[in-house]
């Protein structure tokens, strides 16, 4: 759920694809690859990331539906080793349980969005309409097995990525940084192309947001890629340069 420095522009931001939805996104001179697969009413962008030798692979925000999901990890023929939130909005997590236990890994979240995690029913019923939580069939989401902070390393294959925390969309926000030419940045809903992520959410602060973005994203190499949680990826060098919050 992001906000978006045009309104006008704000559904077709959602809508636009610079490459086929679902095709590999190769990064130069690395051995890992970015899956993109839309997601859900609300087209979170479910990321895969695959270590090329080995094909093992850390499947992020996948949890807005497990059958599209879970079909394009069988499709692409990777090996999921963890189910990584960058925060536990139901967009990115609303079938995750079953998600993980179908792939046979482990969930992981920071610890400060645990209580969105545990509220899922109420997000469910405040943003789309009483009852609808029952309608879905939604069971309490048991706590991930894996709560990351701060730096932690996550290793697949012979990749590794490391958590960055970006607070401000949500208490518990990360991102994901591999580094290589060019390191690429999975940041979740905090920074966007053309926008930012929205903080009238449970928890979400801007000041906090900002500092996030000055402080922990446009330190990074301006030729980073980002992939966020909605619309198509960007550079920081991009957004940096077209900042204005």
């Amino acid at each position: 759920m992001n906000r978006v420095r045009f309104p006008v522009l704000a559904a077709l931001a959602l809508l636009s694809c610079s490459v086929p939805v679902g095709a590999p996104i190769p990064v130069k001179e690395a051995s890992m690859k970015v899956h993109r697969v839309l997601l859900g009413p609300y087209e979170t962008n479910g990321l895969i990331l695959e270590d090329e030798r080995t094909r093992e692979a850390l499947v992020v925000d996948a949890g807005g539906d497990a059958d599209a999901a879970f079909r394009r990890i069988e499709a692409i023929g990777v090996k999921p080793v963890m189910l990584v939130h960058t925060h536990a909005h139901m967009d990115h997590c609303l079938q995750s349980v079953g998600l993980a236990k179908r792939l046979g890994v482990q969930s992981a979240l920071h610890a400060d969005d645990l209580p969105l995690w545990r509220n899922l029913k109420r997000q469910v019923e405040m943003l789309m309409g009483p009852g609808s939580a029952s309608a879905l069939g939604l069971l309490d989401n048991e706590d991930p097995a894996v709560l990351v902070k701060d730096g932690d390393v996550l290793s697949f294959g012979d990749s590794k990525v490391e958590v960055v925390y970006l607070p401000g969309h949500s208490p518990g926000g990360i991102g994901l940084l591999w580094r290589g030419s060019p390191s690429v940045l999975i940041s979740g809903d905090t920074l966007f192309r053309d926008g930012v992520g929205r903080t009238d959410l449970w928890g979400g602060s801007w000041e906090v947001l900002l500092k996030s973005i000055r402080e922990r994203l446009f330190t990074l190499p301006d030729d980073t890629v980002v992939w966020s949680g909605h619309g198509d990826e960007t550079t920081i060098g991009r957004e940096k340069a077209g900042f204005t919050f």
